[in-house]
């Protein structure tokens, strides 16, 4: 489904630009209300089927229906897109106009295709009306908890959250006596059920509460199932939960009426619920009305993966789960393995590998120690070392990953493409957010709404995919933004086989690639070579052309004798590090009079070591689509830059490190569009000073021994911007490194004296953490970042309080 709906996104995308914002120096010819009904009908089946509907699985109609949709968004966009390029590469007025026929005919078959699949989604739905049908669902049938109603007793390994389960034990035991509700987050697999069931069975919490109670809510649940499975635990007066169907109609009490049982059944005693797996604030939002705050210490106790479910319902600040350390996972996986016995010095150096190899990951930890301990020979586990992620992930009839499984399947539709993607990238692989934000907006995942700019939505995207657990953050800016964020291996493995199921992405890695292999294969929107290599082999040029709209690639592999002439719709070119000029050129297209252009389609071009001559720049700026342009390691050489007029008219982003660039001789119409521009160990002297009349321009970043000079007329466009009343100009200069401060918790902070939170300053910078309400014992677990260009400048550390 995820491969679907971006393929419809980015058809809206094309049929936009091609409605409103054409090329101005470029004549397209097409009709107009044609290409408007092609739109309306991407538009119908985003609003009317993804947006309102979520598939269960397990329905085959319903899931070749979402495969149609696919496959004609798919054509639908490459009809378009190739036959506009052959208008604008066309050498003649008579291949122009067969060019603009070739789109008409094919627009009309896809509206046509998509005219026959909304006949069959309509009687789709009609099928979906009947009663006791549960195929349309907002919610996974396939990921309903398998797991018992309580849990289990006895004493599970808690290696690394020793300190966790005492500051829980401390917050549900405190002296305050109104009701609180306490959670822990993380990721699927970190042991956030493992750490409340030694909580819950803990012998002092079993003494400390009168009433016990645990519920596993997961992504499937009824009310009556919740309140009744409650009850059966604190009365025994009711069936077992699970054994209830939720079309049960021998009981005739109805959710109120159990609900207010349960309300009657807690008054005026002091218990501890456990709500466990939850995915859903409308589960939480049901079972509180009758839960009763006695004012004696009663509490509730939540485990879940979405942060920001996990801060609306809790009281107090989220208590996070993070991976554990190195040393701590060797010693999760010895005591799975060998228990209280000594593990032999010959296994102990793979062992530790091994454990490192798993990132810290409990559930990945758990699952390897079991193939290990089925054999404790040097020669099985050198074996398994090799590819720990595989094995963990087809080990137990893939466990692991299902229990990951269930956080893909809760994401809203709009952001499962965007979690895909990170299939492109290799293991262990830290990205960029704003070169993974922009990725996206070249792509086309990123569905526009209000007066936010695609990037602004797409760091959006970004944060949501954290606070779900899914993605971690590696570094952040002065002002609390992502700069930096990876994922788990595990998910990254998760991301690659769905991926590729929908034929989203094709990633190679760990061995040679043969590219012939795509002729054969169906249409592969983006194709990612991870750690392998392009394997060179003879055949006749040109014999065929693959619609691949992104090449990325990140292994200095043997070189190929490919040419982009096999890509011609290339939007993102990725190979920064990866290929010399030659090599480049390989990738671009060449007309049959050897004139070198990149594919007109290209969104975003990332170039690396290519010594491309300043003066022939003009076969990037003539990109009529292209929003992106890095260019580092003397991508270009030469000392003088002047582009030329009716370039790089779409340009927004700019990015030029270590470049032999000492004059650049440009004003305000080269750029018209530039929003942000970087520049990093440049000998250059001065930026134009006429880009202060670039209206969108935002921000200019100087990165790493800029000059005086260069600094100086930074901030002369700045204040000329000020004095013509446009928009501020951010101007940063980073010249010696950062500081990260983690800011991990306050204790016994002075009661009545507001709600906490701490300041961080040096110079003129300043960064504080977020407000903690109503807490004495504030929790943070912030890491704050300063720019240092002075380390001579003192850092002072404050902690203020909000007073309401």
């Amino acid at each position: 489904m995820a491969a679907a709906y971006a393929a419809l996104v980015s058809l809206t995308h094309t049929l936009d630009q091609i409605l409103l914002h054409p090329p101005p120096t470029l004549d397209i010819i097409f009709d107009t209300d044609q290409i408007q009904s092609l739109r309306d009908k991407a538009e119908y089946f985003l609003v009317d089927f993804f947006e309102n509907y979520t598939s269960s699985g397990g329905n085959k109609e319903m899931e070749d229906l979402e495969t149609m949709i696919g496959d004609a968004a798919y054509a639908a966009e490459y009809i378009v897109e190739f036959n506009v390029m052959n208008q604008i590469l066309g050498r003649s007025s008579a291949d122009r106009e067969e060019s603009s026929n070739l789109l008409f005919e094919g627009v009309e078959i896809s509206i046509q295709e998509f005219l026959f699949i909304e006949k069959e989604l309509v009687k789709f739905k009609k099928d979906m009306q009947r009663p006791n049908n549960y195929y349309l669902t907002t919610k996974a049938s396939s990921s309903s908890s398998s797991r018992p109603l309580l849990p289990a007793c006895g004493k599970n390994s808690m290696v690394g959250f020793d300190n966790h389960m005492d500051e829980i034990m401390g917050a549900l035991s405190t002296n305050e006596s109104n009701l609180r509700i306490i959670s822990i987050v993380g990721m699927g697999g970190i042991g956030k059920t493992t750490l409340a069931t030694n909580v819950f069975n803990n012998p002092f919490i079993v003494e400390h509460f009168q009433l016990r109670a645990w519920f596993t809510v997961s992504q499937e649940y009824t009310d009556k199932k919740i309140l009744l499975g409650l009850l059966h635990q604190i009365s025994n007066t009711y069936r077992n939960a699970y054994e209830i169907d939720d079309d049960d109609d021998d009981d005739e009490d109805d959710d109120y009426e159990i609900g207010d049982r349960l309300h009657k059944t807690l008054f005026g005693r002091k218990y501890l619920i456990v709500m466990d797996d939850m995915w859903d604030i409308k589960a939480w939002d049901m079972v509180k009305r009758f839960l009763p705050d006695n004012s004696n210490g009663s509490r509730i106790f939540v485990t879940t993966r979405l942060m920001k479910l996990a801060v609306d319902i809790g009281s107090c600040s989220p208590y996070q789960l993070n991976l554990l350390e190195k040393s701590q996972s060797w010693d999760l996986l010895r005591e799975k393995i060998f228990a209280e016995e000594r593990c032999p010095d010959e296994l102990e150096g793979t062992g530790k590998s091994i454990a490192t190899k798993c990132r810290g990951l409990p559930l990945a930890l758990v699952v390897i120690a079991g193939v290990l301990a089925k054999s404790k020979t040097k020669q099985h586990w050198v074996s398994i070392e090799k590819d720990v992620t595989s094995v963990v992930n087809n080990e137990d009839d893939e466990f692991c990953m299902k229990i990951l499984l269930l956080s893909y399947n809760n994401l809203p539709i709009h952001l499962k493409p965007c979690f895909l993607y990170f299939a492109v990238f290799p293991e262990d692989h830290i990205i960029k957010a704003e070169r993974l934000v922009r990725l996206w907006v070249a792509e086309g995942f990123i569905r526009q709404y209000g007066h936010k700019s695609l990037e602004e939505i797409g760091k959006e995207y970004l944060k949501d995919l954290i606070d779900r657990n899914l993605i971690s953050v590696n570094w952040r800016s002065v002002t609390g933004e992502v700069t930096g964020c990876n994922i788990h291996d595990v998910l990254s493995n998760l991301c690659k086989r769905e991926a590729q199921k929908d034929n989203f992405i094709l990633s190679f890695a760990r061995k040679l690639y043969n590219p012939d292999i795509l002729t054969f294969m169906k249409f592969t929107p983006r194709l990612s070579i991870n750690d392998g290599k392009w394997k060179g082999t003879k055949h006749k040029p040109y014999t065929s052309q693959i619609p691949t709209r992104s090449l990325l690639c990140f292994s200095k592999g043997a070189s190929t004798d490919y040419t982009a002439r096999r890509f011609p719709l290339l939007r993102v070119l990725d190979v920064v590090d990866i290929y010399p000029k030659d090599e480049i050129l390989q990738l671009i297209n060449s007309s049959c009079c050897g004139e070198i252009v990149f594919p007109s389609s290209l969104k975003e071009l990332i170039l690396s070591e290519c010594k491309i001559p300043w003066e022939d720049m003009s076969v990037v700026g003539s990109l009529p689509n292209l929003q992106v342009l890095e260019l580092h390691k003397n991508a270009a050489i030469g000392k003088k830059w002047i582009p030329k007029e009716g370039e790089f008219i779409r340009l927004k982003f700019l990015w030029i490190n270590m470049c032999e660039l000492e004059i650049w001789e440009a004003d305000n119409t080269h750029f018209p569009c530039l929003v942000k521009l970087n520049l990093g160990y440049l000998n250059l002297k001065e930026i134009p000073l006429d880009f202060d009349e670039i209206l969108p321009l935002r921000a200019i970043n100087l990165y790493h021994n800029s000059s005086n000079d260069l600094r100086a007329s930074a901030n002369e466009i700045s204040e000329r911007r000020e004095n013509l009343g446009y928009d501020a100009l951010y101007v940063q200069k980073f010249t010696f490194g950062v500081l990260k401060i983690w800011v991990k918790r306050g204790i016994n902070l002075a009661v009545g004296g507001g709600d906490p939170y701490v300041v961080i300053t040096m110079g003129n910078q300043s960064v504080e953490t977020r407000i903690v309400t109503n807490d004495v014992h504030p929790i943070w677990d912030e890491v704050l970042t300063i720019y240092v260009s002075d380390p001579s400048r003192p850092v002072s550390l404050v902690r203020f309080s909000n007073l309401r």
